[in-house]
């Protein structure tokens, strides 16, 4: 197995990785149900972080086949922190035959190697609440919790209603 920087050659393969790596999340939760044309504009995204100056797109070749791949960025906050610069890791995944062997830990590294290289010192992430494998092998390399992002659907029979706490402070006004 070799890690390596990603060419347009492997974004096909990338994007095959990808529909499994959607599967197992909209297993974990139904919000990631792909639409019909997800692949094409994935495809697109994935040739435009190859060429970016800010990402890296890493891909672990076994007998001549991706059965990895990463996509990194180097984003910035809005101007309002002290350090504006961080790292991002959008998508680690490896091909469900190929789990459990090191190869996410060695993409990792390359990630961090990276990083690094880039003056980064803080990287982030997001994971989904559901998806224990992934937060568990986050958490393992050191990752840690910094903020939630949650979320409501709305409904449009939905009214809102505020709790019994706020009933009170608004009677209060």
């Amino acid at each position: 197995m070799e890690i390596t920087a990603a060419t347009t050659v492997h974004a096909p393969e990338i994007v095959e990785l990808w529909k499994e790596f959607m599967d197992f999340h909209r297993n974990c939760d139904p919000f990631f149900t792909r639409n019909k044309d997800a692949h094409k504009a994935f495809e697109e995204y994935v040739k435009e972080q190859i060429t970016s100056k800010e990402a890296q797109v890493l891909v672990a070749v076994d007998s001549g086949h991706v059965i990895s791949y990463s996509i990194s960025q180097i984003l910035k906050y809005p101007p309002i922190y002290l350090d504006e610069t961080y790292g991002f890791i959008s998508d680690i995944a490896v091909n469900s035959a190929y789990q459990r062997q090191g190869i996410g830990d060695a993409m990792l590294h390359r990630i961090f190697e990276w990083f690094r290289s880039r003056n980064i010192k803080r990287v982030e992430l997001q994971v989904a609440a559901k998806n224990q494998v992934g937060y568990s092998f986050w958490r393992k390399n050191g990752f840690e919790d910094y903020i939630h992002v949650l979320y409501l659907k709305i409904e449009e029979t939905d009214s809102f209603k505020p709790d019994e706490d706020q009933q009170e402070i608004n009677r209060n006004r």
